[in-house]
């Protein structure tokens, strides 16, 4: 095929329709070859245009002439800017490669060893998008801080589409309270119809992003997500982050399943709250640790403060101490 010389398929056939038969004129070329009059034109002007025809002695009659005689030197010329092309193009890959390790290199020496430091939101969501689309074998979350706004779902969904795609197995944990947001609900139904693992407990423990069980990466402020981040390669902290997400994951409950009320015992809520009062959290803190609001915090703790019969918050650490809750 000669495409890239801009010759088609049907401007070879009217070539070699002439070679065969040099007597042809337009007509016969037609109905040979059964195309309409103004293509076998627009054919013979093509191959007019690069020499491979010339006018013949009657009208519309043509002679052919020796494609290696008039081709070949089209062909050497765009073989040579291909050369030059290729050649471009490894000076362009050569770039890329040094640019590269400079950027690791700054990277590392910007942190300690097997330590990286992010700063502001956009170097932090620049590293995200480049650890996501590098992963090969799975992305886990813990995303606390309650239901996620719209920008960042839709910023989210292209990433996760194509991780997904690739075969990347993703696991989320939220908070239980996106459980009560129409927006992020509808977004871990998406993502759970892609192959994706979405559950959710009562309190997590930080923000964090584990890649293939190598990288991992946290705030360094969890309560100022602008301060930046640390992306963290040592193996010894990934192991322990990993069996921290393993124990969250077994006792988180999947997003479309209704935590069942435990009339027993306590339920996880009631242990996340427990242990807030334990670490002497104030309510604002522990709504943030919920992504909930104050006055819902208010109303969990007056609610375990009545299952457990206790007129204080002291008396119901004492008396979940005494029930073995802690």
């Amino acid at each position: 095929m000669l495409e890239s010389v801009g010759l088609a398929a049907q401007d070879q056939d009217v070539y070699r329709a002439l070679l065969l038969h040099p007597d042809w004129d337009i007509h016969a070329i037609q109905q040979h070859l059964g195309l309409a009059e103004d293509e076998v034109r627009s054919a013979l002007d093509r191959l007019a245009q690069l020499s491979l025809l010339r006018p013949g002695s009657g009208d519309e009659h043509f002679v052919t002439a020796n494609p290696d005689v008039e081709l070949k030197p089209l062909l050497e010329r765009m073989e040579a800017e291909l050369d030059e092309q290729r050649a471009k193009l490894a000076r362009d890959r050569a770039t890329v490669a040094a640019l590269t390790a400079e950027y690791t290199s700054l990277r590392i020496h910007a942190g300690t060893q097997g330590l990286e430091r992010l700063e502001g939101l956009d170097g932090v969501r620049v590293r995200l998008q480049e650890l996501a689309q590098s992963a090969t074998g799975e992305v886990r979350a813990f995303m606390p801080g309650g239901a996620m706004s719209p920008g960042a779902l839709q910023a989210a969904r292209p990433l996760d589409e194509d991780t997904l795609a690739r075969g990347v197995r993703m696991q989320t944990v939220y908070l239980d309270s996106v459980r009560n947001d129409h927006a992020t609900v509808e977004y871990a139904t998406w993502f759970t119809a892609r192959g994706g693992q979405a559950r959710t407990a009562p309190s997590l423990p930080m923000r964090l992003i584990l890649c293939d069980r190598s990288v991992a990466v946290l705030p360094v402020n969890q309560d100022a997500s602008r301060d930046g981040a640390f992306v963290i390669h040592l193996s010894s902290v990934i192991a322990a982050l990993n069996q921290l997400f393993d124990l969250v994951w077994e006792r988180a409950a999947p997003l479309g399943d209704v935590p069942a009320p435990d009339c027993e015992g306590p339920s996880e809520r009631d242990l996340a709250l427990l242990k807030m009062l334990e670490d002497g959290l104030t309510d604002e803190g522990v709504a943030r640790k919920l992504g909930v609001s104050i006055r819902t915090v208010r109303r969990l703790m007056a609610d375990l403060l009545k299952r457990l019969n206790a007129q204080s918050r002291f008396q119901a650490g004492v008396e979940a101490a005494r029930l073995g809750w802690l």
